[in-house]
């Protein structure tokens, strides 16, 4: 990792390295049907996919696009890095955006620059939402697909068999078998492309909200 993705890094996401991501995703155990008569197909269970959490690596890919566009001169990441290093220093909040206006100043830079600077990052979040987002569209197709109309099928097949052939009990228990594992499958599919979706969307909100939070107070602060 380079030392300019670092510190955008630094810049825009505050790290804890004692909290980790969790999504709980709990799911209900499934009754055996083997031995059950089957009369109508079963409905997938909806998957419970966990609240979102800021995952490191959508912290690396959101930072480095974000390096990638970085602005030659004196902007809205600079602005910020010199917020961060006032921090530092005891002074309230309005002292600390003005110090680091007058430092900007010193670069010929001025309020209504940073907040462009800022909009600017935004809109190159923006794309990489965009670009996620399609992403996540091709891999529910890759990884779920049809396989519900698959499953539903399956139920079909069992349905009938039960019905007009006693004697094929064993084979609808291998059907019965092969569509709850698809729906297994489903279940794992779906939990693992909405948790991702989840932590993206986490993470993203996050990065927005500083960037909005700053400009805000810009816009409060530098007049």
């Amino acid at each position: 990792m380079s030392d300019l993705l670092k510190k955008f890094k630094s810049v825009f996401i505050v790290e804890d390295e004692t909290s980790q991501t969790t999504n709980a995703a709990t799911e209900a155990p499934a009754a055996s049907t083997a031995n059950t008569p089957v009369t109508a197909a079963a409905a997938t269970p909806v998957p419970k996919v966990g609240i979102g959490g800021i995952s490191t690596k959508f912290v690396e890919i959101l930072a480095s696009a974000l390096e990638k566009n970085n602005q030659e001169g004196f902007d809205y990441f600079e602005f910020r890095q010199s917020l961060i290093n006032l921090a530092k220093m005891p002074m309230d909040e309005a002292t600390r955006y003005q110090s680091a206006y007058a430092m900007a100043q010193t670069m010929g830079v001025t309020a209504v620059k940073l907040i462009e600077s800022a909009k600017f990052y935004l809109n190159v979040l923006a794309n990489e939402q965009a670009k996620f987002n399609e992403a996540h569209v091709q891999q529910r197709a890759k990884l779920i697909g049809n396989r519900e109309e698959e499953a539903k099928n399956l139920d079909a097949v069992v349905l009938h068999k039960t019905e007009q052939i006693k004697q094929l009990t064993r084979e609808i228990a291998e059907h019965q078998k092969q569509s709850e594992q698809i729906r297994k499958d489903i279940n794992e599919a779906t939990i693992k492309v909405e948790t991702t979706k989840s932590d993206f969307e986490a993470t993203f909100a996050s990065v927005v909200a500083q960037l909005e939070a700053d400009m805000a107070k810009m816009q409060q602060h530098l007049k």
